[in-house]
């Protein structure tokens, strides 16, 4: 797992990096930063595996490693005993092999009535109405993900949803906000300060320049977040 949680690729140079189980002998990464626990999944060494989701980090991993991840709403889960990257922004759920499974888990950790706990019911897709946006998080995909995930919309559209693709330049300067580290980077430093003063040598260099960006947020760029 990428220390302190605040990694998207799953490097960890403390511990070695899991390497991604469906090309192992090439080193692929397993995305983070939950990365061990979509390995651990993905290998069959247990039914679910616990991580937490900042910006993508349970979800990430499991996208690059095959499994399931799911990001419950903030205060779904109980964040006790959870060291934080981001007050505003942290979540912990559940990696495991189906939907199904994390939506048993996530049931689990909520404290809800286990007799309760089962997968929901699957939905059908005509009619469902599914939107497509046209923005800077689709821009410069290698050939071989744009053709898939165009082909993942072809078979959405032949099992009768509707697809639409639609200009969402809003979303492109959401992104803009966040060039700097957004929430997490300012809500790190403030935790971290006092760690990175004393021990900054013994930091992930990568995860260190990122908690780092979080001292130059003013009140006013925390705010216009």
């Amino acid at each position: 797992t990428v220390e302190f949680a605040f990694g998207g690729v799953g490097i960890n140079p403390h511990y070695g990096t899991p390497r991604n189980p469906f090309d192992r002998g090439c080193g692929r990464i397993p995305g983070g930063s939950s990365a061990g626990a979509a390995v651990a999944v993905a290998d069959g060494m247990c039914a679910m595996a616990l991580g937490s989701d900042t910006r993508g980090s349970v979800r990430i991993p499991a996208a690059l490693c095959g499994v399931t991840g799911f990001k419950p709403t903030a205060s779904r889960v109980p964040r006790d005993g959870v060291f934080p990257l981001s007050y505003t922004l942290d979540s912990v759920g559940p990696l495991a092999n189906s939907v199904a499974c994390c939506a048993v888990f996530d049931a689990i950790l909520a404290g809800e009535e286990v007799s309760k706990a089962a997968a929901p019911e699957p939905a059908t897709l005509e009619g469902l109405r599914l939107l497509v946006p046209r923005c800077s998080l689709l821009e410069g995909l290698d050939d071989a993900v744009s053709q898939a995930f165009e082909r993942a919309l072809q078979q959405l559209r032949e099992s009768g949803a509707m697809v639409a693709k639609v200009e969402m330049e809003i979303l492109t300067k959401a992104q803009e906000l966040h060039q700097d580290g957004g929430f997490a980077a300012p809500e790190a430093y403030q935790i971290h300060r006092p760690l990175l003063e004393k021990h900054k040598d013994d930091y992930d260099p990568r995860v260190a320049s990122r908690i780092a960006m979080g001292a130059k947020f003013s009140a006013a760029d925390y705010i216009q977040l």
